[in-house]
C-alpha cells in the first residue's frame, strides 16, 4: 500500500516556523492545521480490523494524548461528521466506539490537499500522502544572526 497521511498523524502536526510560535486566536504554535482535501482515501474497515482487541488497546492507550477538538475538526474538514463533539468517559469505555474510532484514526487518509496554519495562514501542500513542511532558513526558530 502507498503511504498516506492518517487523521492520527494530523493530530500531531503543527507549523514550526518562528512566526507561528506566537499565540493567536487561542491557537498555540500553528496548531491545529486546517485541512483542505482534494483527494482522500478511506480504507475498508475490514481490511485493517483484523485484531479488535489490539485495536481497542491501542486506542485506549492514546486517548490521553489525542487532541479531541483537533481530531473532530480534521475529520469534519475531510467530510466525516460522525465524531461526537466531546469524548466522554462512557465513550472511552465503549469497545464498539473504540473500534470505530480506530477506523477513523487509521483508515482515513489525506492523499492530496493543503494544510493551512491557523496562526500565519501558511499553506503546506500534501502530495501522495506526504505533507511538505520544508522551511526556508529564515523561517526557523533558532536562526543565527
Amino acid at each position: 500500500k502507498e503511504i498516506k497521511m492518517r487523521l492520527l498523524t494530523h493530530n500531531t502536526l503543527r507549523n514550526n516556523t518562528s512566526e507561528a510560535s506566537k499565540i493567536k486566536n487561542n491557537n498555540i504554535g500553528g496548531y491545529p492545521l486546517k485541512i483542505t482535501a482534494t483527494e482522500i482515501r478511506v480504507d475498508d474497515k475490514n481490511d485493517v480490523g483484523e485484531n479488535s482487541e489490539r485495536e481497542i488497546t491501542f486506542v485506549r492507550s492514546i486517548l490521553g494524548i489525542l487532541d479531541w477538538s483537533a481530531l473532530v475538526q480534521g475529520a469534519k474538514e475531510m467530510g466525516f461528521t460522525t465524531l461526537p463533539p466531546a469524548l466522554t468517559e462512557d465513550l472511552s469505555n465503549n469497545d464498539e466506539f473504540l473500534k470505530a474510532l480506530y477506523h477513523v484514526l487509521m483508515n482515513i487518509h489525506l492523499v492530496r490537499g493543503v494544510l493551512t496554519c491557523p496562526t500565519t495562514g501558511r499553506e503546506f501542500p500534501v502530495i501522495d500522502g506526504i505533507p511538505n513542511f520544508m522551511l526556508e532558513e529564515n523561517e526557523c526558530e533558532n536562526v543565527r544572526a
